[in-house]
C-alpha cells in the first residue's frame, strides 16, 4: 500500500510539472510545436502585461471600453529541425459579454519559421449594453506545418466588466442636415443610455441655443439594466433656423444633469448656416434700381433758341446741304443707259439688212 502511494506521489512530481508547462505556453490540442509565450492586454491604454494562463486580467472593462489583446506565438521546432508552420490563424473570443452571445475578432494569417516568433494584435470595443460580470476569454492558435502536421494552442483567462456607480452616456447626439440655409427645419438626434449600476430618477436633458431659439428641456428616470428600454431615452427635436441668422458655425449644447444634480455631462453638435437667399435678395434688387436711376435721361426744359447773327449766319448759309442718291437715281446712270439701248437698236437693223441684202444675191 505505501508502495502504491509512493509510485503514485512520485507520478504526481513528474506529471506536475509538464502540466504547469504546457499551462505557461497554453494549452496544447494538437501537435505541441505552436505555443503563446505571452499574452498582454491593454483596458482603456492602460496594459496589464503578461497575463498568466487562466488569470483574471487585473485591470477592469467597463460598459465601452477599449480591450486590446497581444499575443505572442512561437513555432517552437529548431532550427536543426526546420520546419516552418503555415497559415497560422489566431481567434480571440470574449464569451457571452454581448447579451448572451460571443465576441469573437480573427488576427491576419501568417508563417513562422523554426525558432521564430510574431506578435498578433486583435482588438474589441465593449458593449455599452453589458451586464457587471466576469467573462472567459479563449484564445485560438493553430496551424499546419510543412509536413502536414496541424498543431493548435489555447490560451484561457478571464475579464472582469465593472460598472460606475452613477454614470449616463450619450448614444447619439447629432443633426440632420448639418449644413442649412436660413428658414430652413432641423432635427437633433439624441439617444442616452444608463451604463452605471444605480438607477437613475429625474434625469434632465437641456438642448440650448440662444442665437437660434433652439430651447427644448426633458426630464425621465431610467433604469440599472442594460438590456431593459427603460434604461435608455431618445428623442428628436425638431427647430426653424431665423431668417435673419447670419452665416456662421453655432454650437448645439445638449446638457444631461443626473445623480440628484451632482453630476453634468454635454456633447455639442454643430450647425453650419451659409449665406441665406432671402438675405440677398433686397440687396440685388436695390442694385438694379441704382443701375436704373444711372441710365435715366433727364431731358433739359424745351426754351426757344437764340437766332445766330452776323457772321454767324453767313456760315450757316455758306454751307450746302447735300443729299447722297444711289447710283440707279443719278442723272449720269440715265443717260447711260438710254444710249446703250440705241445702240442695241442700231445694232439690231443692221443685222437685218445685211441680212435681206444676202438673201437677194
Amino acid at each position: 500500500m505505501k508502495l502504491k502511494i509512493l509510485a503514485g506521489l512520485i507520478l504526481v512530481l513528474f506529471i506536475m510539472p509538464a502540466a504547469l508547462a504546457a499551462n505557461e505556453f497554453g494549452k496544447v490540442i494538437k501537435g505541441g510545436k505552436l505555443i503563446i509565450n505571452s499574452v498582454d492586454v491593454k483596458i482603456d491604454g492602460k496594459t496589464d502585461k503578461n497575463v498568466g494562463f487562466g488569470d483574471v486580467i487585473r485591470r477592469e472593462a467597463k460598459p465601452g471600453s477599449k480591450v486590446e489583446f497581444e499575443v505572442e506565438i512561437k513555432n517552437n521546432f529548431t532550427r536543426e529541425q526546420d520546419l516552418k508552420i503555415e497559415d497560422i490563424a489566431a481567434t480571440v473570443t470574449i464569451e457571452g459579454i454581448d447579451d448572451g452571445d460571443d465576441l469573437d475578432e480573427d488576427a491576419t494569417e501568417f508563417d513562422l519559421r523554426a525558432g521564430r516568433d510574431d506578435n498578433v494584435k486583435v482588438e474589441f470595443d465593449i458593449p455599452q449594453e453589458v451586464d457587471e460580470d466576469t467573462f472567459d476569454v479563449l484564445i485560438d492558435v493553430d496551424g499546419r506545418d510543412e509536413n502536414g502536421t496541424s498543431h493548435q494552442v489555447q490560451f484561457e483567462l478571464d475579464l472582469e466588466v465593472k460598472k460606475e456607480k452613477h454614470e449616463v452616456k450619450f448614444l447619439q447626439n447629432s443633426l440632420s442636415p448639418s449644413e442649412i440655409k436660413c428658414g430652413r427645419s432641423v432635427q437633433l438626434s439624441t439617444r442616452v443610455i444608463n451604463t452605471g449600476s444605480n438607477d437613475e430618477d429625474s434625469v434632465v436633458l437641456e438642448v440650448r441655443n440662444d442665437i437660434l431659439k433652439a430651447n427644448f428641456k426633458e426630464t425621465f428616470d431610467l433604469t440599472n439594466d442594460a438590456f431593459d428600454d427603460d434604461s435608455k431615452f431618445r428623442k428628436t427635436f425638431t427647430f426653424v433656423v431665423p431668417q435673419d441668422a447670419a452665416a456662421g458655425v453655432y454650437p448645439i449644447v445638449s446638457k444631461l444633469t443626473y445623480n440628484e444634480g451632482k453630476t453634468i455631462k454635454a456633447e455639442t453638435a454643430e450647425l453650419s448656416i451659409v449665406e441665406c437667399e432671402l438675405l440677398k435678395q433686397p440687396e440685388e434688387k436695390k442694385e438694379e434700381v441704382k443701375k436704373d436711376t444711372e441710365v435715366v435721361v433727364v431731358q433739359p426744359p424745351v426754351t426757344q433758341p437764340a437766332l445766330p447773327t452776323g457772321k454767324a449766319i453767313a456760315e450757316i448759309t455758306s454751307t450746302p446741304t447735300t443729299e447722297e442718291k444711289p447710283l440707279f437715281q443719278t442723272s449720269g446712270f440715265l443717260m447711260a443707259l438710254i444710249a446703250g439701248e440705241v445702240l442695241l437698236i442700231i445694232i439690231a437693223v443692221l443685222i437685218v439688212v445685211t441680212a435681206v441684202r444676202r438673201r437677194r444675191e
